[in-house]
């Protein structure tokens, strides 16, 4: 993997966005307004299926309310995270932590379209099964998680030790 992220790094792609000081500086502060709005959104569906955010309505109406700020959130995400991995790839993918919140990315939105799947089967759904209620105490812990692990892979070798992918 190292292999492949220093020769990354030689591209052309990413020495023009290593060489634009501003560049990354706007990726990093886009990257990090958008994953609040996403944390925020995916903690209010989670919430909901606790019965902890307008546990008087149906899933669908806090569905309607936060999934396009999801939705956005996340695909804004995913443009500036990949053009700060493009920028500095031996830093993101010799980092315990970029492939930890890589995992957790993809578990909350896998987790939260099963929400929205069990919804559709049932529309008027105002309570949801332990099961759901499990998986969405779980998303609550990945998506406080994921704002830290982006902060932790600065310091990844410091933190994970031994765990750590980098040399």
């Amino acid at each position: 993997m190292r292999a492949f992220a220093e020769w990354l790094s030689t591209s052309a792609p990413s020495v023009a966005i290593q060489s634009r000081f501003w560049f990354i500086r706007v990726l990093q502060a886009t990257h990090l307004i958008t994953a609040g709005v996403a944390v925020a959104s995916g903690l209010m569906i989670s919430l909901r299926v606790l019965n902890f955010q307008r546990a008087d309505q149906p899933f669908d109406a806090a569905w309607a309310r936060f999934a396009p700020w999801l939705t956005a959130s996340l695909a804004v995400m995913l443009l500036t995270g990949l053009a700060q991995t493009l920028g500095d790839p031996v830093r993101e993918f010799t980092a315990t932590s970029y492939w930890v919140k890589v995992v957790l990315v993809l578990c909350c939105i896998a987790g939260t379209l099963w929400f929205a799947r069990a919804a559709r089967r049932a529309p008027a759904t105002t309570s949801f099964s332990v099961t759901a209620k499990l998986v969405a105490a779980a998303l609550i812990l990945f998506w406080l998680l994921l704002p830290l692990l982006g902060r932790m892979i600065a310091y990844d070798k410091a933190i994970w030790g031994p765990l750590s992918l980098r040399t």
